[in-house]
């Protein structure tokens, strides 16, 4: 899975491959290419089921982002955003185009 990694504040997320919005500062959507929306604050908030996951998944001792880098999905591209202190919110969309 490739990963690419945003520090910021107030980020947007478009779909890669059809353009469509999923995060916005009022709140989150998917489109066909979204394989999950997910927060370490919040817990997966999207699972599509091309993954075939329960959306009470137990992590045991890993993180979201752990986790998920484990998923093989061909072509998956997995944003990571981190946001500065005060928040720390780490937030993570992945998109695969079939």
């Amino acid at each position: 899975m490739q990963r690419i990694e945003l520090t910021s504040t107030g980020i947007e997320i478009y779909c890669p491959f059809c353009g469509a919005q999923v995060i916005a500062e009022d709140g989150l959507s998917e489109c066909e290419h979204t394989l999950f929306l997910a927060s370490d604050e919040g817990g997966f908030e999207y699972i599509s089921p091309k993954l075939e996951l329960d959306m009470e998944i137990d992590l045991g001792e890993k993180s979201i982002d752990d986790f998920t880098d484990d998923i093989e999905y061909p072509n998956a591209i997995k944003f990571v955003i981190y946001q500065q202190a005060p928040s720390l919110f780490c937030g993570y969309a992945c998109f695969a185009p079939e």
